[in-house]
């Protein structure tokens, strides 16, 4: 009978990643197999990702993406962050919210390099503002009018 490649590994990493940031969670759910979403407070957020370097390292996981979502109905912009964690390519979403009128959350691409077109992105798209990047400016995908009118396209009431 052939074994799955979990059960041929000898530890879990998203047990492992469940337990290292046990303290910074606020909820977690599956969004489906091997896709767990766990939310957290953005004040928590660079601790997260110092964590995850210290027991995975850099070569244990990855930053795939960085998404923001405008929930206008809620007064509130979601972002999620995609780490792949290896050897099983599990993805676990670190989700967290800002409000719409203040959207703030403290940058981490000083932590992981890879963190600058996300972040850029966030920015030039939702207008949140990752304090500490010195790289965030616009445009970055947005057109110059767009940049000039200080219209930012994925916000529900935009008007694009």
């Amino acid at each position: 009978m052939k074994q799955s490649k979990r059960a041929l590994i000898m530890y879990d990493p998203i047990k492992i990643f469940l337990e290292s940031i046990e303290e910074y969670i606020v909820k977690k759910y599956e969004m489906k197999p091997r896709r767990l979403v766990v939310e957290i407070d953005s004040n928590n957020l660079r601790n997260i990702f110092e964590k995850l370097l210290s027991v995975f390292g850099e070569t244990g996981f990855y930053l795939s993406t960085i998404v923001g979502t405008d929930l206008i109905k809620e007064n509130k912009i979601r972002v999620d962050y995609y780490v792949v964690l290896f050897p099983l390519e599990d993805i676990v979403v670190l989700r967290t919210y800002v409000p719409r009128e203040k959207p703030v959350l403290p940058s981490i691409v000083d932590i992981l390099p890879g963190a600058y077109a996300g972040e850029r992105e966030t920015y030039d798209l939702l207008g949140v503002v990752f304090e500490g990047n010195k790289y965030l400016k616009r445009p970055f995908f947005v057109p110059e009018e767009l940049v000039e009118r200080e219209v930012y396209p994925l916000r529900k009431d935009s008007g694009v």
